[in-house]
């Protein structure tokens, strides 16, 4: 089961409700926190939803406007992502066999959102560079935001990407 922490827009745009109960992850799981909120493109009517993993900060972009609508998407585009940065497969076969469905709640964390917010202007100029809404270069910019830097702990120097944070949890080997 993976916990998705939505904005209000995208709760309301989802016509979703926040349960009040978030169930515990299984035993064992990495991923299962995700903060999610809708991104512009530029093209009418046309939305992204950005889903960001907390704590590590990886990011999926899938096309769409509500949770429902992008849920199958996300699950293949985290499982590509996963393939992309070279994950064992071992792990990405144990993460996504524990995804049963998800559960929504509101966000809760004010650092994953100031994150989410520093990271909205890079994702909605790339979509907007593109010459329709379907050559938005989808896995371009996931993998652009898995080496981007973010600032994690109370010292200066405290900076990871998110491939450095898999790097440290899961000894990945990273090309």
């Amino acid at each position: 089961m993976l916990i998705i922490h939505c904005v209000q827009k995208l709760l309301n745009t989802s016509r979703l409700e926040a349960v009040l109960y978030i169930t515990e992850p299984n035993e064992g799981q990495h991923l299962h926190s995700w903060y999610a909120r809708l991104l512009s493109t530029g093209f009418p009517g046309k939305m992204m939803v950005m889903y960001v993993h907390e704590p590590s900060l990886m990011v999926v972009v899938c096309k769409g406007k509500t949770i429902q609508g992008t849920w199958e998407i996300f699950l293949k585009r985290l499982e590509q992502l996963l393939i992309r940065h070279e994950f064992p497969k071992v792990f990405i076969q144990k993460e996504l066999s524990q995804v049963e469905g998800y559960s929504v709640s509101k966000t809760n964390s004010k650092s994953v959102l100031a994150h989410m917010n520093q990271m909205v202007f890079e994702l909605e100029y790339r979509g907007r560079m593109a010459d329709d809404y379907e050559h938005i270069p989808l896995d371009l910019i996931e993998d652009r935001m898995m080496d981007r830097l973010y600032k994690y702990g109370k010292r200066m120097h405290d900076y990871r990407s998110p491939l450095k944070y898999w790097k440290e949890e899961i000894q990945l080997k990273i090309k």
